[in-house]
């Protein structure tokens, strides 16, 4: 038996060693040639990789893997990621699950202040979410869009699961609550089966203030994040405790630069229509004779203006989109294109 186990610690730690030389290998190659260091080409090699080979990892787990080991390599050395902060918002765990741990973030307070970030070169990337499964679109997202010339390199989605903090440990101790008014909504019927919407509610800015103020206040609990919950080392009395299991949060990458074309790919752009009868439907029109399919139409009041925001399979220069956008020119604003991650939330 023991013997045995020997045999089993040399072969792992053979494979450990493997692995490293196999790491330092992918770091000199991208050191010699600095083409294959892009977003884009991370995205491609994760989407190459036949996951059905590997039956005994997770999907995420492989994804995870590859973000830390990028998030390690040369191919992020010193280009800095902006997101909506502070500390442990869910923002936050996007970025990370996008780009790692080990990586140069830093935090605004408002999804303005990314795009602004951004635009001013600071950072070269900026993590911003567009919509959620149970909200809706994110308007202050598409009003960005509307004012700032940046570009969607990316996307991914993020499950939304909430959690119970505080340093009591009954619920009946627990006489005030913190969060933001959304995950309040998020969470009601949890709130009612416990009997802590009772309490008194206090309601703050973002789930990371709420797990900060929980753990420096007594008799008090927080609705947070587990990244929250661990950034201010408050004990999680309960998890998931959102209503709806499926609450997913899609956010988007941006940034200045474009993306090289691609076979997977989706487009989004915003369309100002003009106030006349039949106008949406003829814009529409035109995607059903070209063919293209549509994703994803969405509208939303930008400075009083019906504005919609519109994804659609293919890339912004293909023959038959290029025909669309000069035809529309002067209503369509192309946000990117780049590839596609998810079909919906």
């Amino acid at each position: 038996m023991l013997e045995n186990k020997e045999k089993n610690l040399k072969k792992l730690c053979s494979i450990n060693e493997k692995i490293l030389e196999l790491l330092n290998k992918k770091n000199i190659l991208l050191e010699n040639e600095p083409s294959l260091n892009s977003f884009l080409i991370k995205q491609k090699l994760l989407e190459k990789l036949n996951l059905n080979n590997y039956k005994k990892l997770d999907t995420k787990y492989i994804n995870q893997v590859f973000n830390e080991i990028y998030s390690n390599s040369f191919f992020y050395d010193n280009e800095k990621i902006v997101y909506l902060g502070p500390e442990g918002s869910y923002t936050h765990e996007a970025s990370i699950n996008l780009f790692g741990i080990n990586n140069n973030y830093y935090s605004v307070n408002s999804i303005k202040n990314i795009f602004f970030e951004v635009e001013e070169g600071r950072a070269k990337y900026g993590i911003v979410p567009i919509e959620n499964s149970s909200n809706g679109i994110v308007g202050d997202t598409i009003n960005c869009f509307d004012n700032y010339n940046l570009n969607i390199i990316g996307e991914t989605v993020l499950d939304i699961h909430h959690t119970l903090v505080s340093n009591c440990s009954k619920t009946q101790d627990i006489k005030i609550i913190y969060s933001k008014d959304i995950a309040f909504d998020q969470c009601s019927i949890f709130l009612e089966n416990y009997h802590l919407n009772e309490v008194k509610y206090e309601y703050v800015d973002s789930t990371t203030k709420a797990a900060k103020l929980a753990a420096q206040t007594p008799n008090s609990a927080a609705i947070c994040s587990k990244l929250a919950a661990k950034t201010h080392n408050i004990p999680i009395l309960f998890e998931s405790i959102e209503d709806k299991k499926d609450n997913k949060t899609r956010f988007l990458i941006i940034s200045k630069f474009e993306n090289e074309r691609n076979d997977n790919t989706k487009t989004s752009i915003i369309v100002k229509l003009p106030n006349t009868q039949g106008s949406l439907i003829n814009f529409l029109n035109d995607f059903k004779k070209a063919k293209i399919n549509l994703n994803k139409i969405k509208s939303h009041i930008v400075k009083g203006i019906s504005t919609f925001f519109i994804e659609f399979e293919g890339d912004k220069n293909d023959k038959e989109v290029q025909k669309i956008i000069k035809k529309h020119n002067s209503h369509i604003k192309v946000l990117g294109s780049y590839m596609k991650q998810i079909e919906d939330i």
